[in-house]
């Protein structure tokens, strides 16, 4: 009896130790909940940007790119098919263009209030050093690069960058 018992706690501690494993979450990072690639790329698009179709990164994930009319601003996006979103990549390379990664901000991710996350993000792109803030289980990182250039990641918290 007592060796059924130890055979039933080690897969049990198996199974938690392997889904607590990162390299597991970097084989299938969550999507972004409550956003959609296909309606991201149509909002910038509506505001003059040009973007990318989809297309197969790897065997786990797709991208795509946008870019601002004038070229100061782009993002990349990740995602684990054509549909989700894994992780969002905003670069402003313009002080007139950090309206960009505000706006990006304020998508309808699930868990993060639009308000809090684009006033954060004001707060970051205008300090000197790179920041992050959890919003629930979404990570947001400002880094701040050389002279005024600015880039804004956002990704569920496990996520790996691609």
């Amino acid at each position: 009896m007592k060796s059924r018992y130890r055979f039933l706690s080690s897969a049990v501690c198996l199974c938690i130790l392997f889904s607590l494993n990162p390299a597991v979450a970097a084989a299938k990072p969550k999507p972004l909940p409550g956003v959609k690639a296909a309606d991201l790329s149509t909002n910038l698009e509506n505001r003059r940007w040009k973007c990318s179709k989809p297309e197969k990164a790897n065997a786990n994930a797709t991208t795509f790119n946008c870019s601002s009319n004038d070229k100061s601003a782009s993002v990349v996006v990740w995602g684990t098919n054509t549909r989700d979103i894994t992780w969002i990549t905003v670069n402003a390379t313009t002080k007139i263009s950090y309206g960009w990664p505000r706006f990006i901000a304020t998508l309808p991710i699930d868990g993060v209030d639009p308000v809090a996350a684009q006033k954060w993000v004001t707060s970051a792109l205008n300090s000197k050093n790179s920041a992050t803030k959890m919003f629930g289980d979404i990570k947001f990182n400002v880094v701040i690069g050389s002279g005024i250039a600015r880039t804004l990641t956002i990704a569920h918290k496990n996520t790996i960058q691609p």
